[in-house]
């Protein structure tokens, strides 16, 4: 720890704090730190964590990014327009649910992307990856050891996947440090599509006992709050299944208060409690939907940012606020060629005349679907606003909230989807 404290100060004297934290990362230190600015623990300090859905990259998506003037891959257009929203973020953390195997690049259903993707995302803002998802084995073993080397060249902290044991032993939990507060980071997946992970490679699959032990070590890390980014529920099912509703209380239980979901390809709700005298602050999302793909059909063709905000006071971390903002994936033909642009919709359906009749119509659907949905079943989770051409979040803007209280979510509840071979109680 002495030796990483003295490469993060160095590089930040010397204007290179990416080659060093590249450098260390290639070394594998025992424990390692992504640190930002440093607060006094005695004062108040905060934290806005933004959480990002799936990242696909499908063959159109690839095509798309294709540069035939420079023979190259270039992903800022698709991303660009969402920057502003994430600046807005100390960490930003997305799923990239491809593999960086290298050519020849394709998309479902062995996904690979050129690393030009994942330039494009941070350049956007987003500064964290999860990579256990059911696309990390897409190409065995050599695909998941370059993602790993591409992450690490670019400096992008990622949790999820490992060259081997002493890889994953020696960098998770992932720890994320800014303004004072210090988090960890866990990631897991329900499964790798039936493809065997490659020995001696490490994925993180879904299992409680391995949570647990992974949330102990956490806790020996001296971190203020402990966050599972989970790939887990059934693709295209619009509310949370019981496995999904089970672990969420599992960790929640066991001390993880901010679970995120991913993977159903569709938005499920939000719920959120805060830190007050009476109430204890949780937060389970439940499925952020597709941040960019080129799935077109109803539900699928966008998804959701989730935002919480925390702060620490005398040592102590609050869970204070939470928010949500919708983004929709326009695919225009511009210069004869279908492009994919991640657009914010607080920020776009302000815009008269943007789009043509068709898209102006499948923006406006997903826009209703989505809040009919989280206005229904979201509990302390509202809209993200944006006005006079900049993002509001709630806990900037001080704006009155009012405080739902959340309730149990009993399992003979229609609201609630459930396989066929689940057997319910009787009411």
């Amino acid at each position: 720890m002495q030796i990483l404290s003295v490469c993060l100060s160095l590089a930040a004297n010397l204007g290179c704090m990416q080659k060093v934290i590249a450098l260390i990362l290639a070394l594998g230190c025992s424990v390692f730190v992504w640190a930002g600015q440093t607060a006094d623990s005695t004062k108040q300090a905060s934290l806005t964590l933004m959480f990002i859905g799936d990242v696909m990259g499908h063959g159109p998506q690839i095509r798309s990014a294709f540069n035939e003037k420079t023979n190259s891959y270039d992903y800022d257009d698709v991303f660009s327009r969402v920057s502003p929203l994430l600046e807005q973020a100390d960490f930003a953390i997305a799923n990239l649910e491809v593999t960086l195997a290298g050519a020849p690049f394709s998309g479902y259903p062995q996904f690979s992307s050129p690393d030009e993707l994942v330039d494009g995302l941070t350049n956007a803002g987003v500064n964290v990856l999860v990579t256990a998802n059911n696309h990390t084995v897409d190409r065995r073993k050599q695909g998941i050891l370059r993602t790993i080397d591409v992450l690490n060249k670019r400096a992008i902290p990622f949790a999820g996947a490992y060259k081997d044991s002493l890889h994953r032993d020696s960098t998770y939990p992932l720890i994320l440090e800014q303004n004072g507060i210090r988090l960890a980071l866990l990631n897991y997946t329900y499964g790798t599509n039936g493809i065997p992970v490659p020995k001696p490679t490490v994925v993180n699959l879904i299992d409680t006992a391995q949570i647990r032990a992974d949330y102990n070590k956490a806790l020996t890390l001296n971190v203020d709050e402990v966050i599972a980014f989970m790939h887990w529920g059934l693709e295209y099912q619009r509310q949370p299944n019981v496995e999904q509703i089970w672990l969420t209380h599992f960790m929640h239980n066991l001390g993880i208060r901010i679970v995120i979901g991913s993977h159903p390809h569709v938005l499920q709700r939000m719920e959120a409690s805060f830190d007050t005298d009476t109430t204890k602050g949780l937060v389970a999302v439940y499925s952020l939907g597709n941040f960019v793909s080129n799935q077109r059909p109803q539900y699928r063709d966008g998804g959701a940012i989730a935002a919480v905000h925390i702060e620490k006071i005398n040592g102590v971390t609050h869970i204070k606020d939470a928010g949500y903002a919708l983004v929709w994936v326009q695919t225009p033909t511009v210069d004869k060629k279908k492009r994919y642009r991640v657009l914010p919709v607080a920020k776009y359906e302000l815009l008269d005349g943007y789009f043509n009749d068709d898209d102006q119509q499948k923006f406006n659907l997903f826009a209703e679907d989505s809040r009919a949905l989280f206005d229904a079943e979201n509990y302390n989770f509202y809209e993200i606003g944006f006005r006079e051409n900049h993002w509001v979040l709630p806990w900037v803007a001080h704006k009155p909230r009012v405080i739902k209280p959340l309730k149990r979510i009993e399992p003979w509840q229609k609201s609630i989807f459930y396989p066929p071979f689940v057997r319910l109680p009787k009411r």
